[in-house]
Parts: C-alpha cells; sequence; structure tokens
C-alpha cells in the first residue's frame, strides 16, 4: 500500500518537474504564485542569472508543496477506502465498523450479500445486506475453530450460538430499486409467519408493530431498513430515506418473532444465500 501511495504523487511530481523546467528554459517572464501583479522581465533586469535562481527555486519548491498535497490527499482516499466494503453485485458500500442506534458499542461488518427476486425466470436484485455484530460473540465461537467455510454455513449450531449470544447484532439493508412498503412487509411477513408454528399473543402484537412501521411508506432506492438484535427476544427497527438512520421507529418485543427473522436470513433455507456464505467465509478466516 504504502509502495501505490508513493508511486501516484512521484509519476505526478515528475510531470510538474517537468513543466517546470520547461517553463524555465522557454519563459522569458515569469509570474510566480503568490505574487499576482509582479511581472520581472529578464530582458529588463541586469541580475538574470540572480533571477533565473531565484525563479527556478520558488518553482522547485512550488512542486514540493503540491506533491505534499498529492501524498496527502491520496492517503486520505485510500483510507476512506479501507473503510467501506463493497457488495459486488450491487455495488452498494457498506462501512466496516458502524454505531447504530440504540446499541451499546459499535459493529463489525461480518459479510454481505444480496436479495433477489424472480420474476417468470428473470432473476431481479431488491437489495443489498450487510450483517454487522458486536465482536465479543466472536470469541464464544472458539469451538469453530479451523472450520472450512463449507463447513461453518452447514452447521446451523454455529448461526444459533450467534443469535443466543448476549450481545448486539444487525442487518443493514439498503434498497438497489424502488419497493413499496406493504410490498417489502408482505415478502417479509411471508418467509417469517411460517416460522411461527402457534403465534402467541405477543407474537402477534409484534407482527403488527413491524407491519405498521411499513405500511402507506414508500421505500425508495437507497433507503436503509436496521433490524437490531438487543437479545433474543428484543430487537430495534429503524427506517432511513437514505444514508444510517439515526433514531428507532419500533420496537418488537417476541423471541418468537426476533429468531424466525434471524432464520429467514441464517436458517437452512435463507433469503439470501449470498449473506450467508459471505458470514461463513469470514468466519472461516477469523476462527483460525
Amino acid at each position: 500500500m504504502d509502495g501505490i501511495l508513493a508511486a501516484v504523487p512521484s509519476a505526478m511530481c515528475v510531470s510538474l518537474r517537468s513543466s517546470c523546467r520547461s517553463r524555465d528554459n522557454a519563459e522569458s517572464i515569469y509570474h510566480f504564485p503568490g505574487k499576482s501583479s509582479n511581472r520581472v522581465s529578464v530582458l529588463q533586469n541586469g541580475n538574470y542569472v540572480s533571477s533565473q535562481r531565484g525563479n527556478s527555486l520558488l518553482k522547485k519548491r512550488h512542486c514540493s508543496e503540491i506533491s505534499r498535497v498529492i501524498v496527502k490527499s491520496a492517503a486520505s482516499s485510500v483510507g476512506n477506502a479501507e473503510e467501506y466494503t463493497e457488495e459486488t453485485a450491487t455495488s452498494v458500500k457498506f462501512q466496516k465498523s458502524v454505531t447504530l442506534p440504540g446499541c451499546s458499542s459499535p459493529l463489525s461488518l461480518l459479510g454481505t450479500g444480496f436479495r433477489e427476486k424472480k420474476f417468470a425466470i428473470i432473476g431481479v436484485k431488491v437489495y443489498a445486506a450487510g450483517y454487522y455484530v458486536n465482536e465479543s460473540i466472536l470469541s464464544g465461537l472458539s469451538a469453530w475453530k479451523g472450520r472450512s467455510a463449507d463447513e461453518i454455513q452447514r452447521d446451523s449450531s454455529l448461526f444459533s450460538s450467534i443469535f443466543q449470544a448476549q450481545a448486539e447484532k444487525s442487518l443493514q439493508i439498503v434498497l438497489v430499486r424502488d419497493v413499496d412498503g406493504k410490498t417489502f412487509w408482505d415478502a417479509l411477513d411471508e418467509a417469517i409467519s411460517p416460522r411461527i408454528k402457534s403465534p402467541s399473543s405477543d407474537d402477534t402484537t409484534a407482527l403488527s408493530t413491524f407491519r405498521g412501521i411499513f405500511q402507506n411508506r414508500p421505500l425508495n432506492k437507497g433507503s436503509v431498513i436496521l433490524l437490531t438484535w438487543i437479545n433474543t427476544s428484543k430487537m430495534l427497527v429503524s427506517v432511513s430515506s437514505g444514508g444510517l438512520p439515526t433514531d428507532v421507529d419500533a420496537t418488537i418485543e417476541s423471541g418468537n418473532v426476533t429468531s424466525a427473522l434471524f432464520d429467514v436470513f441464517f436458517g437452512d433455507s435463507p433469503v439470501s444465500p449470498t449473506l450467508k456464505s459471505s458470514v461463513a467465509n469470514q468466519l472461516a478466516m477469523t476462527l483460525v
């Protein structure tokens, strides 16, 4: 990385130095930065050599200053790029570390994926998703150290351990097309409800609260939805029209609903296989 940073400004400064030398050779009248109305003609100045050396020195300093600015800018740009991971199928960028509404500490990105909906035989991408966890959860997964990504992905007990961990985890959904809120909820409810065999009154209330967040709400491309598990029976839902939400829109308090939703994404038949696969790959690299 340092080599890349060094190479970019170096090449650009070579061009700048070349430009400076060309002006030294070709110009008989010099105009210096910072002296907007001061023109010095070498034909009118008897101290030509002294003037030429002074001008050259000022230009070298100018090149050096520009070079330093380029290095700083390049370093800043690369640093910013390293703060994000791109979900390649949708080009949505996810921050590697986030502080979310209702969470006590920052969460780290564990994987990304996308949701695709089939219309006839055509697959249409609906949203990108990033899964975040409190890093303390990883310390409780030592039993799976050395497992391959395939082994991890097939092991439902590992994902159950992640869900049962008493630490925050969150799913960030970023829409990549316009979706009506009711349509979004209907698709989600279609996946959640069959996973709750005998809903209690708490489950019914929780589902009604969940539904109310999306009714009569347009979800435009770029909208962000956060589903944040505080514990196994409490989940926060936050929605924004763009960028990370800053407030909690609703609290879902039902162990059956929260666990069913987790199973929708990380169970044996996930709605986004790419997300579960990405998380398994990252765990395989982390648990070594």
